[in-house]
């Protein structure tokens, strides 16, 4: 009398169901990927005439740097691969995909690449918004006028 391997009898039991699921996760997945590239689309075709002087000149007329204000809109396409054009009220984590981390990195290389220390005491609150982003930048203290005031104590 052979006697069957209870390891591969239970598999064989369980392959279906399992195989059921993993075909529902990837269909799902997919949806979802469908979903997001929808969402982009649209987004370029509702944002096509915005553009990084676009961006600037928004940002400028509500009293903004608009050197911040390109760099923040250049950092975000080229660095973070945002494929849609930036608004000011763009939510930085359900509308660009970042997350706290990607802000983070954000922040600290636009702050060094705009000659700018972060000032922890500004982050009283969230960073929500993109307008949120360059606000922030824009009342960082400017690295060389801060070193110079440390010299003249």
């Amino acid at each position: 009398m052979a006697t069957h391997n209870t390891f591969s009898l239970g598999l064989q039991e369980q392959a279906i169901p399992i195989l059921v699921i993993a075909i529902f996760v990837g269909l799902a997945f997919l949806l979802l990927k469908w979903v997001a590239a929808s969402r982009h689309r649209a987004l370029k075709l509702e944002r096509e005439g915005v553009d990084e002087s676009t961006f600037a000149n928004q940002m400028q007329q509500h009293g903004f740097d608009p050197v911040i204000a390109r760099s923040a809109f250049r950092y975000l396409q080229e660095v973070q691969g945002v494929r849609f054009p930036v608004l000011p009220n763009d939510l930085l984590d359900e509308d660009l995909g970042l997350d706290s981390e990607d802000i983070q990195q954000t922040l600290g290389d636009l702050t060094s690449a705009l000659g700018r220390r972060l000032n922890a005491a500004m982050l009283h609150k969230p960073l929500v918004t993109v307008e949120d982003l360059v606000r922030l930048l824009q009342a960082s203290p400017r690295a060389e006028a801060e070193s110079s005031n440390e010299a003249v104590a």
